[in-house]
């Protein structure tokens, strides 16, 4: 049924009858369910896992692009960055990511939108000399026939990620000839090749991650192709689709083992391809959205501006991908570095002297008062309010983000204001310890409030302060991680702390294997989780080895019987 149903769906948009995609082809089962309250606590704990023995996790054969892996494949198939999905209505976060199968559907305002953006784009490439001397493999002479076929095999294979049948082809020389006449510009080879663009893009087998490997192994899983696996990888360390490279080592069978992929794996981790998906990953693990138009009292910030929160966001992608790919540092690294990247608009926010403008430079930070992602400005201010600290804000990031702790979300009708400061009720932790003191709020904020009470030192755009309105600050506490029961006295001490915890890591990396694989988390994951957070003990947490790591387990190159049931039942 799946196959039929991307042949009938692929033969509408070559036919003309239809050139959006066909909608009954979507993955998902379900509304959209709205953000997640945090990333989910992890497979089954109780799981009993055998060295070596791990089994692939249901993902799904039909995963939708997201919008940024559109725009991003688009670009590299063109040479052009067009920003075609900046109109479309945004992508759904389940669980904390906009990339879950199961919630990237196809409604009819998408399927409208996808049909407008490829007939934009079509005319944009076939507009552009720079663009159309890309996507030729030659020049056409006589009725330009043989060289439609060479263009039309070319791009094919790229746009769908893998070769095209013969049916397929066919059915493309045949939406070339139709497009003699269509549009009013261009001679009759670029209308053909425009009518092949637009359709092209409107095809499941673009707008999709298809998966057609059916053929059984001995252990009841299905191995991906050469193909499947390539384009696994390129949406992993690129968020766009396979170069040409990496779709011939499919071709040449070179994706069939595990050393293959790794070394395909650590090649595209070197290429500067790999910023997409580090800074993809990172932006929604850590809410960077939150840093988008963050406003602040003028009355006590007036240097406050849309320029300060854009330079913060800068800020986090540069010292992430300088952690990353530069340092190649591990978890610790991520979390505990006190290198900032400040311009002009960050230096008063961190106190730091010298003369600098818009543009962002390395610079040393205060190691007594930063270290890493935490106390970095984009993340205390965006969580704080307009004009003042929340630690209640900052504590459920650190319980949901970096311990994957299971949090409820508030009742509807809490009452979220706060005593005001008068008689002993001096900071905004007396004021948060009075509010939340009663029986029924102290199960959470047990949990919340001392992590957030770490980071009192930093104000609503986090600048650092030795008091708060001439009251002493408390930032100690104690926090149960685990086993581990962590006392500390302020920001650093329990940064440096959650950088060496074991669930803090396995946290990290639950958050990749959910990325990476495009879903939430099944049962069949726990022993493919635990088989990964023992190897990267091994490495230190190295963050490059983990992106390598995920790409050589079981779930990564295979896919589960029972889920291709399950998607050819849909």
């Amino acid at each position: 049924m799946l196959l039929a149903v991307l042949a009938l769906s692929s033969a509408a948009a070559c036919s003309g009858a239809d050139r959006g995609p066909d909608g009954s082809s979507s993955s998902g089962d379900g509304p959209d369910t709205g953000p997640g309250t945090g990333p989910d606590t992890g497979p089954d704990t109780g799981v009993q896992c055998a060295p070596g023995v791990t089994a692939p996790g249901p993902t799904p054969r039909l995963t939708r692009l997201t919008h940024a892996q559109y725009d991003n494949t688009i670009r590299d198939l063109f040479g052009k960055d067009m920003k075609a999905a900046a109109s479309f209505l945004a992508d759904p976060a389940f669980e904390g990511f906009t990339n879950n199968a199961r919630a990237l559907t196809v409604s009819d305002r998408l399927a409208r939108d996808y049909r407008r953006a490829a007939e934009t784009i079509a005319e944009s490439a076939v507009a552009d000399e720079a663009v159309l001397g890309k996507i030729l493999p030659c020049a056409p002479e006589g009725d330009g026939a043989a060289c439609a076929r060479r263009f039309i095999q070319e791009l094919g294979k790229r746009v769908y990620r893998r070769p095209l049948s013969a049916e397929q082809e066919e059915a493309y020389v045949a939406a070339f000839a139709r497009g003699n006449g269509l549009f009013e510009a261009g001679t009759p080879f670029e209308q053909g090749v425009r009518h092949v663009i637009e359709v092209m893009l409107q095809s499941p087998h673009f707008l999709y991650r298809v998966e057609l490997s059916e053929a059984l192994d001995g252990e009841d899983i299905i191995p991906l192709d050469g193909h499947e696996v390539a384009t696994r990888l390129s949406y992993l360390l690129w968020n766009s689709l396979p170069d040409d490279a990496l779709l011939a080592a499919a071709e040449g069978g070179a994706l069939g083992t595990p050393e293959g992929v790794e070394a395909e794996a650590r090649r595209m981790l070197a290429d500067p391809r790999a910023v997409s998906a580090l800074d993809d990953f990172h932006d929604q693990w850590l809410q960077v959205s939150r840093y988008d138009d963050l406003t602040k009292d003028p009355a006590l910030y007036p240097d406050f501006d849309a320029s300060v929160s854009s330079a913060m966001k800068a800020e986090t992608r540069r010292f992430i991908r300088h952690v990353v790919l530069e340092m190649e540092g591990d978890y610790e690294a991520l979390m505990t570095s006190s290198v900032g990247f400040v311009n002009d608009k960050l230096a008063p926010i961190y106190g730091v002297e010298g003369s600098f403008t818009s543009e962002l430079v390395e610079t040393p930070l205060d190691p007594g008062a930063r270290a890493g992602l935490l106390t970095q400005a984009g993340f205390l201010s965006s969580h704080a309010f307009f004009n003042k600290t929340s630690p209640i804000h900052r504590g459920v990031f650190i319980q949901r983000q970096i311990l994957c702790a299971d949090l409820p979300d508030p009742p509807a009708n809490v009452d979220t204001e706060l005593p005001p400061i008068q008689g002993e009720i001096r900071t905004t932790r007396d004021q948060v310890e009075a509010h939340t003191s009663p029986k029924a709020c102290s199960t959470c904020h047990g949990m919340i409030n001392p992590p957030g009470f770490a980071f009192e030192h930093f104000d609503a755009v986090g600048r650092y302060r030795a008091d708060e309105g001439g009251a002493p600050i408390d930032a100690s506490g104690t926090l149960t991680v685990g086993a581990t029961e962590m006392r500390f006295d302020g920001a650093i001490d329990l940064v440096k702390q959650l950088a060496q915890s074991p669930v803090a890591e396995r946290c990290y990396l639950t958050n990749w294997y959910r990325y990476g694989n495009a879903r939430q988390l099944s049962p069949e994951d726990a022993c493919t989780i635990e088989e990964l957070d023992a190897k990267l003990v091994e490495t230190g947490y190295n963050i490059k080895e983990l992106l390598v790591a995920l790409t050589q387990t079981k779930t990564f190159r295979n896919r589960a019987v029972e889920d291709a049931a399950e998607e050819v039942e849909q």
